[in-house]
C-alpha cells in the first residue's frame, strides 16, 4: 500500500506535468479539452514528455537518494546542471524555466549562495511543483518533512508564501501516505501550522466555496495550491481530478503536477490511468527513482 502511494505521488507529478504541458500558457477553454496525453504546445513536446516540474523533482529526489539526507549544496548544483546542460531533462536541454528559478540560479552562478532565492521575488509556484520527493523521503518524520519542505523552497523561492505553500502541501501528502480518508487529509485546524494568512485560508477550505470561474491557474504558489486542492476535492478519482486540474489552463502543467503529487499519494499508482502511465516519457526511470525513495525513506 505505502509503496503504491510513493509511486503514485512521484509518477502522479509527472503525469500531471505531461498532460498539462501541451496547453501551457493557454487561456482557459481556448483549446481542445485535454482528455489524453497529446503532443505539441509551446515547446513542441512529444506525447508524454514532461517539463521543468518533473526535471527539478528528479534533481531533488536523486540528491536525497544519493546523499541520504537534505543537502542544499548538492540540490542546487543539480538544478544548475539542469539549467546549463540539460541534466535530467526529457529533451536533453533546459526549457520552460521559470523566471524566479532562473534568477536564483544566476545568483548562484555569481555568488555561490546555496539558498539563492530572494524574498523580494514574486511568490511563484516553481518550488511547490517539485516538492514530492521531500514528504516521500522524510515520510517517517513529520517535523523533518515540514522543515525541509520550506528549506527546499528557499533554495530558489524564498517568499514566505512559497515556503508555506510547500509546507502545506507536504502536510497533506504526509496524511495521504498514511491512508487517511480524504476528509481527514483535507481537514485543517486553524493554527495547526505556523503559516502566513494567505496559505492558511486555503488550508481552512476557501477553495471549497469557489466555482471553477473563481479558481485561478496562474503562476502563484498560493493560487496553484488552491487550484490543486479544488480539483482534488471536486473529484473522487485521480484521472477525473488531473483532467479537471490541467483544463484550468494557464500554468496547466504545474497545476497538474501539484495535483498529481497529492492525488497520487492518496489513490496510489493503481489509481492512475494505465494509458497515462504507458505514454509517460521515461516511465521506467521515474519508477526506479520512486522505488529508491521508498527504499531509503527516513
Amino acid at each position: 500500500m505505502l509503496k503504491s502511494k510513493f509511486f503514485g505521488s512521484f509518477l502522479g507529478l509527472a503525469v500531471g506535468d505531461a498532460l498539462g504541458a501541451p496547453i501551457e500558457f493557454e487561456v482557459r477553454d481556448s483549446y481542445k479539452e485535454v482528455i489524453e496525453m497529446r503532443e505539441g504546445g509551446p515547446f513542441n513536446l512529444k506525447i508524454g514528455q514532461w517539463t521543468d516540474d518533473t526535471s527539478l523533482a528528479l534533481c531533488i529526489a536523486m540528491s536525497l537518494i544519493e546523499k541520504r539526507n537534505f543537502d542544499p549544496e548538492d540540490i542546487i548544483h543539480r538544478f544548475h546542471q539542469w539549467f546549463r546542460v540539460g541534466y535530467l531533462s526529457c529533451t536533453g536541454h533546459c526549457f520552460d524555466i521559470g523566471n524566479t528559478t532562473k534568477a536564483a540560479l544566476l545568483r548562484y552562478e555569481e555568488k555561490g549562495e546555496l539558498y539563492s532565492g530572494s524574498e523580494a521575488d514574486p511568490a511563484t509556484n516553481g518550488s511547490i511543483m517539485r516538492l514530492a520527493p521531500i514528504p516521500l523521503f522524510f515520510h517517517r518524520n513529520l517535523d523533518q518533512t515540514l522543515f525541509f519542505a520550506g528549506e527546499s523552497s528557499r533554495i530558489t523561492h524564498a517568499p514566505i508564501e512559497c515556503m508555506d505553500a510547500c509546507k502545506a502541501l507536504a502536510l497533506l501528502i504526509h496524511r495521504a501516505l498514511s491512508g487517511s480518508p480524504k476528509e481527514t487529509v483535507l481537514n485543517y485546524i486553524k493554527g495547526e501550522l505556523d503559516l502566513c494568512n494567505e496559505i492558511e485560508e486555503i488550508l481552512l477550505g476557501s477553495y471549497k466555496r469557489k466555482s471553477r470561474a473563481e479558481i485561478s491557474a496562474k503562476g502563484l504558489a498560493s493560487t496553484c495550491l488552491e487550484a490543486a486542492l479544488w480539483s482534488f476535492d471536486q473529484t473522487d478519482n485521480f484521472n477525473d481530478g488531473v483532467l479537471l486540474a490541467v483544463n484550468l489552463g494557464e500554468d496547466s502543467d504545474t497545476t497538474g503536477a501539484v495535483y498529481g503529487q497529492l492525488a497520487g499519494a492518496f489513490y496510489g499508482i493503481e489509481g492512475i490511468s494505465p494509458d497515462f502511465l504507458e505514454k509517460l516519457w521515461n516511465r521506467e526511470m521515474l519508477e526506479s527513482v520512486a522505488l529508491d525513495l521508498y527504499k531509503h525513506r527516513i
